[in-house]
Order: C-alpha cells, then sequence, then structure tokens
C-alpha cells in the first residue's frame, strides 16, 4: 500500500506543536482599575451637606428664620397683637381717628392705597384697607437716615403686597405693620424685619387675603367733607 507522505521537516502538523514551544495564545493580562476616589469623595460632601441641610432646618423650627415661622406672633420678638374684635372693619367717608400711628387695622376708606413705595405721608384710611388685603406696611420717622430709607425701600419696591412711607407722628424710626400686628425696631438692619414681612404679608390673619392691593396712588391726608355737604351713607366692607 502506498505509505501517507511524511510532514516536511520543519512544519508542525496542523493542530500541533513545534519543537521547543506551543502555538496556543497566553491568557490575557488582568489590567486594574484605579479606585474611583473622585466619585466617592463627591458623594460623601453630598451626603454630608444634605444631612447639615436637615439638621439646620430642624433646629431652627419655629426661630423667627423666614419661611420657618410657626407661630410668628410669639417667636418673632416685641410683635404686637391688637384685639381682632375691637378692630372695625367698615366703609366709611373722610378722615378716621385711630388709637396708634400707623394704624392695624379699624375702619377704613373704601379705596385701598397702592402698594409702593411712597416719599410722602400717605391717607392712613387707604393704607388701612391694604393692611385688609394682606399688605405689609414698612413706616420710618423723615429723620430716619438715607441708606436706611433706601434698604427698606429695596425690601418693598415692587412688591404686590408690600407699602412704605413716612409717618413723621410715630413713636419709633421703623414700625412695620399687617392687619391687627405691629413691631418698632431702631434700624432697618434689624433681622426681625425680614422675619416680620415673610410672616405677616399675605399672612394666615388676614381678612381679605388674597384681595389684590390695588388702588390710590395719592399722597397726602384725606380730607374731610365741607361743611353743609352731607357725607355718603358707610358702607360694610367690600373689599
Amino acid at each position: 500500500m502506498p505509505s501517507s507522505p511524511k510532514p516536511s521537516r520543519g512544519t508542525a502538523p496542523r493542530g500541533g506543536s513545534t519543537r521547543g514551544g506551543s502555538s496556543r495564545r497566553g491568557a490575557p493580562t488582568k489590567v486594574s482599575k484605579p479606585f474611583p476616589w473622585g466619585t466617592a469623595v463627591g458623594s460623601a460632601v453630598l451626603a454630608l451637606a444634605l444631612i447639615g441641610i436637615v439638621a439646620y432646618a430642624a433646629m431652627n423650627q419655629g426661630s423667627g428664620i423666614p419661611g420657618n415661622i410657626s407661630d410668628p406672633d410669639s417667636s418673632i420678638e416685641g410683635v404686637q397683637v391688637a384685639d381682632a374684635a375691637a378692630l372695625g372693619r367698615t366703609h366709611v367717608n373722610g378722615p378716621v381717628t385711630y388709637p396708634t400711628l400707623p394704624p392695624s387695622g379699624g375702619d377704613h376708606n373704601a379705596v385701598p392705597q397702592q402698594c409702593a413705595v411712597y416719599t410722602e405721608p400717605i391717607a392712613p384710611e387707604r393704607a388701612v384697607h391694604s393692611l385688609e388685603h394682606g399688605a405689609v406696611w414698612i413706616t420710618y420717622q423723615p429723620s430716619l437716615p438715607k441708606e436706611q430709607v433706601e434698604q427698606l425701600a429695596d425690601k418693598a419696591q415692587g412688591d404686590p403686597y408690600m407699602l412704605m412711607s413716612p409717618v413723621a407722628e410715630q413713636a419709633s424710626p421703623i414700625v412695620l405693620t399687617s392687619w391687627g400686628r405691629s413691631l418698632q425696631v431702631q434700624t432697618a438692619g434689624d433681622d426681625r424685619v425680614d422675619d416680620f414681612v415673610s410672616a405677616y404679608r399675605n399672612g394666615p390673619a388676614t381678612p381679605e387675603r388674597g384681595a389684590a392691593c390695588v388702588g390710590s396712588t395719592a399722597t397726602g391726608p384725606l380730607v374731610a367733607a365741607p361743611a353743609g355737604v352731607p357725607a355718603a351713607p358707610a358702607s360694610p366692607p367690600a373689599g
């Protein structure tokens, strides 16, 4: 029988191996990845920040920080609360004699004072109507330093529920007033200014909460009806 041809010298059979070596490929070398320190550190910092925010909010609950005031009548030092039953809400014509200036409520003119910053005195009868709609009224003595007046104006300017005007007769350099509430402070930098605004602007004690603070932009006191001219009849509160 014819014999199978012998493989030539130096050629390894298919699937075989050459002398002194192997045709099999070696296992791939494992490359270790570096630990992601940046991601780990960033996550830890974020977690600590969140824990700090939660702890800070819990510690300051009800302490007078804007947005966290649960009982401002008690937690904001110096707030004076009027007897709600003594605050009339009837629309009247002409001037009203209020027990305090600025007044924090009572009978008032049928036209509210437009919420804005005024550099001249405004009629308290109209300002009280704005308080009934949720406004906070910042008043100041004319002798208050200009920089403090400007600081207060920055808080009130453009806010639809903020009034500001001078009141020469008031006892304190600055008074903040909302319906049934008032606070006397000495300087515009007092932290209680922001606390009062945050707590009482359109606050829960507002009789007509959310009603628009729009109306008259006139300055100066209301003028009584001339003698011999009958005043229009008073009307019940209509907003």
